[in-house]
């Protein structure tokens, strides 16, 4: 029988106070630094970022900008301070992706002046952008005009709304909290002190741009020795991280960097390619396998041969064509029906005379290249668009053959390519 009268022990007396520290603690716990525990530790906790390493952007990349941002629906705001042009007429050239895109609503904002930058007036198309792109440049620029301005503010309001924000090669660097080449006096130097303090978009991290193209692997080495806390990114030309939350994803037809990474073991950094995604809190793989450098090198290079060649084209310039390719290259087209197969092949002169009589300007891109290799040998499949002019012509898949010679680097051995205007992707 139970005695009504027991006396409960004294130290029972704390268990009502125990509950209210575990729930004070574990509200506290739901906080951090103003967000709840589970928000971001790198990326934006609402919106998103596209961060771009510079060069030639396909619509791997800028089409996911323009998708994140509202389609033709898109209210964009091109922020172009990083550059040097300061009249922004219907002609400029940073127009042009966004119309072919038909996104109907795209407004320049800029200014030199901190002062203007830190008006209400001026940074009143911001208040309702659903996309904020930032071209290239010297980054700089950027933070003389913007940094701790308004104008600052209100781009981290845009992604707060759930918008995008933007940038490519200069515009990349400045979406970091650690802003590498900074220094008025030149961009080879990687610490500048007074500028050195990015937008901080991504926190406790450092963005790099241009990677491979221009042998900068090993620079940010420096930056993440003389700070610890950082997490540094280098992105390769025609290559993007898209960030949400703390989730990145390589896009493009480069590789990205990662330093100071969780899951480096020995290596001081390694490379991720498109598809693969990175965990920017947990500084992880979460999809994907590191790509170590030599590879990302060689893969950067067979992509360079083969933006070379488009590049010639566009300029018609044959010796430069023959000069990357093997002189008894042979260039096959597929075509007909499944049931009734035809083959249109051509030698490498035929290919040059097309090139030298086109009257238009002959634009080809190519669209997230995928590149196979071993030893000597690379393949590069990719899907393209073909433009004559301004004038959208055709899209297709090429299949492209390189070969490593000790004379002409990767050389052109066989190149296949289809050709069609029916279900072709659009900017």
């Amino acid at each position: 029988m139970t005695n009504p009268m027991r006396r409960v022990p004294a130290y029972h007396w704390l268990a009502p106070v125990v509950a209210v520290l575990l729930a004070a603690c574990s509200a506290s716990a739901q906080v951090r630094n103003g967000l709840p525990a589970d928000a971001p530790v790198t990326g934006p906790a609402r919106g998103a970022l596209v961060v771009a390493g510079g060069g030639s952007l396909g619509t791997d990349v800028m089409g996911r900008f323009i998708d994140l941002a509202g389609g033709a629906d898109a209210r964009i705001v091109i922020l172009p301070g990083a550059g040097t042009d300061d009249v922004f007429p219907d002609n400029w050239p940073g127009y042009a992706v966004f119309r072919r895109a038909g996104v109907r609503e795209v407004t320049v904002l800029h200014t030199r002046d901190r002062g203007e930058a830190d008006t209400d007036d001026f940074v009143d198309p911001l208040r309702t952008a659903t996309g904020v792109w930032i071209p290239g440049g010297r980054q700089w620029r950027l933070v003389d005009a913007y940094l701790d301005t308004r104008t600052m503010a209100a781009l981290h309001e845009v992604l707060e709304r759930g918008g995008v924000i933007g940038g490519t090669s200069a515009g990349a660097s400045i979406q970091s909290s650690y802003m590498v080449r900074g220094a008025v006096a030149g961009n080879t130097i990687m610490m500048a002190p007074g500028y050195e303090d990015g937008f901080a978009f991504l926190r406790n991290t450092a963005v790099d741009q241009h990677l491979l193209a221009r042998g900068r692997e090993d620079h940010m080495l420096e930056v993440v020795a003389r700070h610890p806390h950082l997490l540094g990114i280098g992105l390769d030309e025609g290559t993007a991280i898209v960030v949400q939350g703390d989730d990145a994803e390589v896009v493009g037809r480069g590789s990205v960097a990662f330093y100071n990474a969780a899951d480096r073991g020995d290596l001081p950094y390694y490379f991720l390619g498109a598809g693969d995604r990175f965990d920017l809190g947990a500084r992880r793989v979460t999809s994907g396998r590191p790509i170590p450098q030599r590879v990302a090198r060689d893969r950067h290079d067979v992509i360079a041969a083969m933006d070379r060649l488009f590049a010639a084209m566009r300029t018609q310039d044959t010796a430069a064509i023959r000069a990357m390719a093997h002189p008894e290259l042979r260039i096959h087209v597929p075509g007909g029906a499944p049931d009734a197969p035809t083959l249109r092949t051509s030698t490498l002169q035929q290919f040059m005379d097309l090139v030298a009589g086109a009257d238009a300007r002959l634009d080809e891109r190519a669209i997230d290249p995928e590149v196979r290799m071993d030893g000597n040998l690379a393949s590069v499949w990719t899907y393209y668009d073909f433009r004559r002019g301004e004038a959208f012509s055709h899209c297709g898949y090429d299949a492209f053959h390189f070969a490593r010679t000790a004379h002409a680097g990767w050389q052109i051995i066989g190149l296949a390519y289809t050709t069609r205007q029916e279900g072709c992707r659009r900017p």
